[in-house]
């Protein structure tokens, strides 16, 4: 049988959000302010988060099937992007083209684009990262990956003139100068951080096994000859982090969620955190995590709440 993925993945975000319509007490516990299907060709969503830099746009690029270790994987792939509030110091990291825009008639007071401009800001634009979640044909697994850069830069080898024709405007750039700098795993996880806690309260299942893995990052360069590259970068890092869920009822995917993770690990140049919880329990065997990508108390105790 053919399963429709696109509708697969736009039912189970919808499934995640509507129950925080449902309870004022939990949506505040979580810190989201307002969620908000975007009508289109393409599944996606607006998030306000309390305290975020700006409002999160999430939207489904991608899906997949795979059979991975006996395992039958429906998969989704998202873009993440984030819409910076002007007085946000995350702001003034944008691209010149990025900043003209929020500060158009393609944004509205909501600080999201205008319905009848979104299809027009490039998809590239404001990207702080990747999410993709899966879950087994046979409801026992689920995980969630978040993938972004530390640094999400665009630099110039020599000095030029670029014209964006979208916002009317040219923009002289010196040699060594960077037009964009946006730190997209600090922005991006504030929102990965949430959806785990929707999803846990929503599914009433703990997080059983994290991974926190990196490798080498790129960034974009204007080279010699006017092209925009990408160019390997020993500064930059690739930041992964991925949960995953037993959302059997008798919680017996052990096994399944083993291979999963190792799987993710065997992808990736250095582990910086695997940890199982055997027994759904909260805690820490290295400190040193807590502040690169900090695992949230909440993934847990919104479970039972």
């Amino acid at each position: 049988m053919t399963i429709d993925l696109e509708g697969f993945f736009r039912t189970k975000i919808d499934s995640m959000l509507i129950p925080l319509s449902w309870v004022d007490e939990i949506r505040k516990a979580i810190g989201i302010e307002g969620a908000h299907q975007v009508w289109g060709d393409k599944p996606a969503w607006y998030l306000w988060i309390s305290g975020a830099p700006g409002v999160y746009d999430i939207e489904l690029v991608e899906t997949d099937t795979s059979k991975q270790e006996g395992i039958e994987l429906l998969q989704g792939a998202f873009s993440l992007r984030c819409y910076p509030f002007t007085h946000s110091p995350t702001f003034k990291t944008l691209s010149f083209e990025e900043q003209c825009l929020l500060e158009s008639k393609f944004f509205d007071q909501t600080n999201t684009p205008v319905f009848e401009y979104r299809e027009e800001i490039p998809q590239n634009l404001f990207t702080v990262g990747i999410i993709e979640c899966g879950f087994d044909s046979d409801e026992g697994i689920a995980y969630f990956t978040f993938e972004s850069l530390d640094n999400s830069r665009i630099s110039f080898q020599k000095e030029m003139i670029l014209n964006y024709p979208l916002i009317n405007k040219s923009k002289r750039f010196r040699k060594g100068e960077a037009d964009r700098q946006v730190r997209g795993t600090e922005v991006g996880y504030v929102f990965f951080d949430k959806l785990l806690c929707i999803f846990s309260f929503s599914r009433k299942k703990m997080p059983k096994r994290v991974l926190n893995l990196r490798s080498s990052g790129f960034e974009y360069v204007y080279d010699q000859s006017n092209a925009l590259a990408c160019v390997d970068s020993e500064e930059i890092k690739v930041n992964t982090i991925s949960v995953l869920y037993d959302i059997t009822d008798e919680g017996t995917a052990y096994n399944q969620i083993e291979q999963l993770g190792n799987q993710f690990k065997a992808k990736k140049e250095d582990i910086i955190y695997d940890q199982t919880f055997s027994s759904g329990d909260f805690r820490f065997e290295r400190d040193e995590f807590r502040n690169m990508m900090p695992l949230n108390n909440k993934w847990w105790s919104l479970a039972q709440a």
